[in-house]
């Protein structure tokens, strides 16, 4: 009686941790809401300055009804299990972020969906490209973002210069899945950008 009380005891365990297991994989998709903390190491930026990029963040009228897919959920053996998505279109998440590291620098930025003949300074995003991909297994979640974009730097009215910058960073994590994609994501926006600003500056000076 005392071996089938444990055996018992002992299936309802197992049977315990397998709910638990299929509960947890019941669904693979994940929105990311990203909050970007810019890491301001440039200065010596002044005056106004134009952001501009044709894509509005959301949707209007539809809001977060639509979801722009940022990358894949596979599982150890790359078979895909879902996707990663977002609200805010990818171009907007780097515009936003940008822009945030742009007035640290010191100018007053204004977005704009494009530039105004004889704009004094201004930036033209083009070319963004925002991938997060997560790879899930029993133990871990891992996490890679690879962020790329490039801006036209006008001063005075006339095109002087593309620069063009890319940064990739990669994690894992036991639990906490959101806070891993968010860290992700804030450490490879901030790589791109600590390279990405001082170069603006010096060419805005220009």
């Amino acid at each position: 009686m005392a071996y089938f009380n444990i055996f018992k005891s002992f299936s309802y365990s197992v049977l315990f941790l397998v709910s638990i297991l299929l509960t947890g994989c019941a669904t693979s998709d994940i929105q990311l809401k990203p909050v970007y903390q810019p890491v301001g190491e440039t200065s010596g930026g002044s005056g106004n300055l134009i952001l501009a990029s044709t894509l509005e963040g959301t949707v209007p009228g539809v809001g977060e009804r639509i979801q722009w897919i940022l990358g894949e959920v596979k599982d150890t053996d790359g078979k895909v299990k879902g996707n990663v998505t977002s609200s805010t279109a990818p171009s907007a998440l780097l515009r936003d972020a940008l822009q945030q590291e742009l007035l640290k620098a010191g100018y007053a930025v204004q977005i704009d969906k494009s530039l105004k003949k004889g704009v004094e300074s201004g930036l033209v995003l083009s070319s963004t490209t925002v991938h997060l991909d997560e790879i899930r297994s029993l133990v871990k979640v891992e996490a890679d973002c690879r962020v790329s974009f490039s801006v036209d730097v006008w001063v005075k009215g006339a095109k002087t210069t593309t620069l063009s910058f890319e940064s990739r960073f990669s994690d894992f994590a036991v639990k906490d899945r959101e806070k891993l994609h968010q860290s992700v994501v804030q450490k490879a926006f901030a790589s791109a950008f600590k390279r990405a600003v001082p170069a603006i500056v010096e060419q805005l000076k220009k």
